[in-house]
């Protein structure tokens, strides 16, 4: 569990930066499609047959007549009371959560948490009913463990796949990014200017000629 919180962990403080990586690459220059992870079952169709199977173990059970003392069976009590609310209150709205998008790490890992500790709370009732409850009781118990366990097992390789390919989608942003600043802008081609449209010349007015006088004729004396 330490372990692949770790991992989750990880990727989830990754994925605040892929962010900005994206929108830097795409304003350079369209980025190469990116990879998805591959479509897998639902968190709740991964869980949903050993939760069925453990609520129908917990109404087939009488942990008030085991065998045992007063304090283990108070304690057993609360245990059972505990697996029944997490069933019925707390679980269905986290894997609705997680439903709604499976391939976020942060919205599947609070129902993952939750199954380690109803697993947890159940491996006790499962102890005491070993040593102190009727076979039919403590197998019925031990084939319900066995199934969370699986289906657990499940949900985590699950957020361990999505981890591991939304690390590989960070890793192909940051190198498109590289190979982005890497490449020189191309300089683009100046057009040259249109050539200035030539005027053309009006013809000058033909200058009109001045009109001739006639010629004065002084008359002869008589």
């Amino acid at each position: 569990m330490t372990r692949l919180s770790s991992a989750l962990l990880f990727v989830t403080m990754l994925a605040a930066p892929c962010a900005t990586l994206a929108a830097q690459a795409t304003s350079a220059q369209t980025p190469a499609p990116i990879s998805r992870p591959p479509a897998a079952p639902l968190p709740s169709v991964i869980l949903q047959p050993a939760l069925d199977n453990l609520q129908q173990t917990l109404a087939f059970i009488h942990p008030d007549r085991w065998k045992t003392s007063a304090t283990v069976n108070q304690e057993t009590l609360g245990n059972i009371a505990s697996i029944q609310t997490d069933l019925k209150t707390t679980l269905p709205p986290l894997l609705t959560v997680a439903d709604a998008n499976p391939s976020s790490i942060a919205q599947t890992l609070p129902a993952y948490r939750n199954i380690e500790a109803l697993y947890d709370v159940l491996l006790r009732v499962t102890e005491v009913a070993t040593l102190a409850a009727p076979t039919p009781q403590s197998n019925a118990l031990k084939q319900s463990l066995e199934s969370l366990e699986r289906s657990r097992r499940d949900l985590g390789d699950r957020l361990q796949s999505v981890a591991l390919t939304e690390n590989q989608r960070l890793h192909d942003l940051q190198s498109q990014l590289r190979t982005t600043q890497s490449t020189p802008t191309p300089t683009p081609a100046v057009c040259p200017p249109p050539p200035a449209p030539v005027k053309k010349r009006k013809p000058r007015p033909k200058p009109t000629p001045k009109p001739t006088t006639p010629a004065t004729t002084t008359p002869s004396p008589q």
